[in-house]
């Protein structure tokens, strides 16, 4: 008997970590509907599976719904955990699964997710087939909220797990001027801004770690303190995070925001924009990171200005040296136990 089935898309790195503490307390299975996604870094599914799993993504069509169906039918489970509802195969499994069984993962936020009109329509359609929802934080609440949704709430505070590692020992710094951005190089990450932003600071400078579509355009319009370093391994990331100062995420939209977990676990303060899903859950203003409004011209700027002042900085510095990320991530597997 598996405690749940969880049905996700893909094996990124941060799930297999979450699934592998999880299975240190519960027998679960865990089924991947999609093949690797060419947008990500090869390393970004890479991680041991230290629990019951199966691939369905050589299957198409049809043929991957009924095999699903298979496996759900072979096997006895508490809870099946719908990763979302944007595939039929979740639609399938909702539908066909008794909904006192049918639990969602939702990390989309208010923010970006539409509740009105037709999607919204069949968004509330497939909540009426669940019972209980994992949340991410307020915003994925407000979300399941704005969609009608009446069953049980449990908020994880967390899409996954990040890979832990020793955080640096606190070192007090008389100048701030190296921030850096990581993730992909596309049109919702507001990149144009915070480029535009940094050229008003030629003093400063701006690490960019990533690829996307929009690549060559912002290669084109940056100063000479903006440098591309393109894709890097995850493995390797610690290195850049530790050679800055402070990671900038300026998203137009943002479900969470995992690379915030990973800069405080590598001692970086943030600055975030307000669209950005965790700001509310894990980011306290001047204790660990600033939040600038997108709706105000020079609030990046200005957040920017603020945390180069060099006692606010390390101030922060010191209270993300307390933060006990082992025992964050603890909290968010109880959630599913």
């Amino acid at each position: 008997m598996y405690h749940f089935i969880y049905l996700t898309n893909i094996p990124s790195f941060y799930k297999l970590n979450l699934f592998n503490r999880i299975a240190e307390h519960k027998k679960i299975l865990v089924i991947f509907t999609e093949q690797t996604s060419i947008e990500r870094n090869s390393d970004f599914y890479t991680g041991e599976r230290n629990f019951d799993y199966i691939s369905i993504g050589n299957y198409v069509g049809i043929f991957k719904t009924i095999k699903l169906l298979f496996i759900l039918l072979i096997n006895s489970y508490n809870k099946l955990i719908l990763a979302g509802f944007d595939s039929k195969e979740l639609w399938a499994a909702a539908f066909l699964n008794p909904k006192r069984k049918n639990c969602i993962v939702i990390e989309s936020s208010i923010f970006e997710s539409t509740t009105l009109g037709l999607k919204g329509y069949i968004k509330r359609i497939f909540l009426k087939r669940i019972t209980t929802a994992y949340v991410s934080g307020k915003a994925q609440k407000d979300l399941a909220l704005a969609l009608g949704f009446k069953g049980i709430i449990k908020i994880t505070k967390g899409v996954g797990i990040f890979n832990i590692t020793d955080p640096p020992k606190f070192k007090e710094k008389n100048e701030i001027k190296n921030f850096i951005y990581v993730g992909r190089l596309s049109k919702e990450k507001n990149l144009k801004y915070l480029i535009s932003t940094f050229n008003e600071l030629p003093y400063l400078q701006l690490n960019i770690i990533g690829f996307g579509p929009e690549e060559k355009e912002l290669k084109s319009i940056a100063k000479r303190n903006i440098v591309f370093h393109g894709a890097i391994d995850n493995i390797k990331l610690p290195t850049f995070y530790r050679l800055n100062d402070v990671l900038i995420l300026p998203s137009l939209s943002e479900p969470w925001g995992l690379v915030i977990e990973e800069a405080f676990n590598n001692g970086l303060p943030v600055i975030v924009s307000n669209m950005v899903g965790c700001s509310s859950e894990i980011i306290e203003i001047n204790k660990n990171g600033l939040i600038f409004n997108l709706t105000e011209t020079d609030s990046l700027k200005n957040a920017i200005l603020m945390i180069t002042d060099s006692s606010l900085y390390n101030n922060m510095c010191r209270n993300i040296c307390e933060m006990d990320f082992n025992e964050i991530a603890n909290l968010q597997v109880e959630c599913y136990l």
